[in-house]
């Protein structure tokens, strides 16, 4: 669905931009969203650094386990009074994060941090920081110094989206993980992660408009399970509907074979069970930027769906 009319600029060989080349291998991204269960956003103003946890304010909370820290571009018209806002999201089901807002003084940002990783579970909404319950948001990556792709499409996804004023708060943010599937994107509150979206598909989401087989292509998975069983509950998530993301799965067991090509995942909720073999079909390199494969220094694998018993 996304057009890449041209390449980004940039000295190397365009033809080898991550996301126009991974398009062109025809790569399925189920099971690529990176899995968390508890999330911050910081409204931090740009340039950021390759990494987030590079910036002082933000390194402690970074490095917390099982917490996903991101910093988003500051809402100016909001932030007129030199406050910022912090956003706190913790899961409450697999496909739900609920979320505080609050705002406060940059030098106060590292004492609420701290006080946010040190259960991030706990319900922030009485604190004298939060002014109210976080709304649907939609999250663009566009995090130019980490990879180019996101810089330049993410930048513009998210001024186009923007201006639409679709029925959610659109961030530009920083780095979301597969920067090759560029633009991506995590919906919320459900967590999801979206690949070479464009203003049409996130807003289908956002408004549940979208029939849900359209988007099975662009999705990288819910961020409440792991690669394996993302697979295996986006088949679920087709097979439900939209109203799948409010069951919850109280069961995910995967076992992997030994030599790491194949899983059995077994997902349970309330009054329903599905176990599913999910399959290796071919390891890709995840290039550098602008590099030829042959110098890429990762690999990630893609996923199928072989089987899947119900009951």
């Amino acid at each position: 669905m996304t057009a890449f009319d041209q390449p980004p600029a940039g000295p190397h060989d365009p033809q080898f931009r991550c996301a126009v080349w991974t398009q062109a291998q025809g790569v399925d991204p189920i099971g690529s969203a990176e899995s968390f269960d508890a999330m911050i956003l910081v409204e931090w103003p740009l340039p950021w650094p390759h990494d987030v946890s590079e910036i002082p304010a933000l390194a402690k909370a970074a490095r917390a386990p099982g917490v996903r820290v991101m910093a988003v571009v500051p809402d100016h018209d909001q932030s007129r009074d030199g406050l910022r806002r912090v956003v706190h999201r913790w899961r409450v089901r697999t496909n739900e994060l609920v979320g505080v807002d609050h705002r406060v003084a940059v030098a106060e940002i590292p004492a609420l941090l701290d006080s946010l990783i040190e259960d991030p579970f706990r319900d922030s909404s009485r604190w004298s920081t939060a002014v109210g319950e976080a709304p649907p948001e939609v999250l663009v990556c566009a995090h130019g110094r980490r990879d180019t792709c996101c810089g330049r499409w993410g930048t513009r996804l998210h001024i186009e989206l923007a201006a639409r004023g679709c029925d959610a708060r659109v961030w530009r943010c920083s780095h979301t993980g597969g920067h090759r599937f560029a633009p991506t994107a995590i919906t919320l509150p459900e967590g999801r992660a979206w690949a070479s979206v464009d203003a049409d598909l996130l807003e289908g989401v956002v408004a549940r408009t979208a029939t849900v087989a359209d988007l099975a292509e662009h999705d990288r998975g819910t961020t409440g399970l792991g690669m394996w069983a993302q697979v295996v509950e986006r088949a679920l998530f087709n097979e439900y509907g939209w109203g799948w993301l409010s069951t919850n799965v109280t069961r995910a067991e995967t076992t992997i074979a030994p030599n790491q090509q194949h899983a059995t995942v077994t997902l349970e909720w309330e009054g329903g069970r599905a176990t599913g073999e999910v399959e290796v079909t071919r390891t890709l390199p995840v290039l550098v930027c602008g590099s030829p494969p042959e110098l890429a220094q990762k690999s990630a694998p893609e996923l199928r769906l072989s089987s899947l018993e119900m009951g």
